[in-house]
């Protein structure tokens, strides 16, 4: 029997700026749940508690994503100069196995519940491999129940609740250059079976819900099928996705319906030649100013997200983009730099056209 622990890092640096939101994820307790029988399991998120590294364990497992690597790498060195293995997955893994390995006695490349219960297996029979591909895509069929129990965070900040990761699809068809999702999720959009979706969230027994798809409802059939079932559960929740939800006010109508109380929306840009690259939002039937007018109209708040730095873009971005917050009467917003992520198609061409000053910019902090 081993005792595993598997970790999310969070920087911890004191300059960062803590968010009150903070999110039960679904990840970690998944994993957990395909743990074979006769191991002790303990689930370690940083954005509620750090890591106590003198702890009793077997094994640990970290989910690495490029922002929090040094962070992640840090754990892992402390561990192994305590002979402790570590196991490594997640996206930057995925995209640098090698560079991983430097840190981990094994890495998952891929999505891991293929390959999870194997690798707990042969930790605990001492034949750990240093390279586990998960070869296919997850069969989202049949999952079990997250172990949420095991979850350290139950209470938000003040008056913010925590709301509970729930998982209704994988998976986005759209590629955008500047996206590392497809590298772990890939571009086939993966709906899980709605009864199993309306079972685990009858099992969930906090009202606040967090659909974490990272393009929820693209699979409109589906999504209303599920939205329908959801309307007698009375849960409250948020998710995001793209503009084009706004396309179809059924599918907006039952989601209200259902509990939807906000949406973090990807605008990306405001800037016509922008969004001819941006595949998400390139074929779009509905302007920007229209689709915020029929979101509010359903009683959503809208986080907007917008990335500033494409090469299609001019000084002008700043100035439409604080124009359309106000006007259209946004209600929070998220602006983010245009980072060349490894393992995207920006990072790759930038790297080519050699306008990289820095190529491995995650060990130095950035950005």
């Amino acid at each position: 029997m081993m005792k595993i622990k598997l970790i999310a890092p969070r920087e911890q640096r004191e300059d960062t700026l803590s968010s009150p939101f903070k999110l039960q994820r679904v990840n970690l307790p998944l994993l957990a749940a395909l743990i074979p029988s006769g191991h002790t399991v303990t689930i370690v998120d940083e954005a509620f508690a750090p890591d106590d590294t003198n702890q009793d364990v077997d094994l640990v497992g970290i989910t690495v994503m490029t922002d929090l690597v040094l962070r992640a790498y840090h754990i892992a060195d402390t561990y192994r100069r305590k002979a402790v293995k570590v196991v490594m997955g997640g996206i930057h893994p995925t995209v640098l196995p090698d560079e991983a390995l430097g840190h981990a006695d094994a890495v998952v490349v891929g999505e891991a519940e293929g390959v999870w219960p194997r690798l707990v297996s042969d930790a605990a029979s001492g034949k750990l491999q240093r390279l586990y591909r998960a070869g296919k895509m997850t069969d989202l069929q049949g999952l079990p129940k997250p172990r949420r129990d095991l979850f350290p965070g139950t209470k938000g900040a003040g008056y913010v609740p925590i709301p509970i990761g729930v998982e209704a699809a994988r998976g986005c068809p759209y590629d955008c250059e500047f996206c590392s999702i497809g590298q772990t999720l890939g571009h086939q959009y993966r709906v899980r079976p709605v009864q199993e979706v309306i079972a685990e969230i009858e099992s969930i027994d906090s009202p606040h819900l967090f659909f974490v798809d990272d393009a929820l409802g693209l699979n409109r059939n589906a999504a209303k099928k599920l939205f329908t079932e959801m309307i007698p559960l009375r849960r409250l929740w948020l998710g995001q996705g793209t503009v084009s939800l706004a396309e179809d006010v059924e599918l907006l109508r039952l989601m209200r319906r259902s509990g939807c109380l906000g949406l973090l929306i990807g605008f990306e840009s405001v800037q016509k030649g922008t969004q001819n690259e941006v595949r998400k939002i390139k074929n779009l039937r509905i302007d920007f100013y229209e689709a915020m007018h029929r979101f509010h109209s359903e009683g959503f708040g809208i986080l907007g997200a917008f990335v500033f730095g494409f090469d299609y873009e001019n000084k002008d971005v700043f100035g439409q983009t604080l124009e359309f917050v106000m006007k259209s009467r946004m209600d929070c917003v998220e602006l983010r730099i245009l980072t060349p992520y490894p393992g995207t198609r920006l990072y790759d061409r930038l790297l080519s056209e050699g306008r990289l000053f820095e190529p491995a910019w995650w060990l130095r902090g950035y950005p």
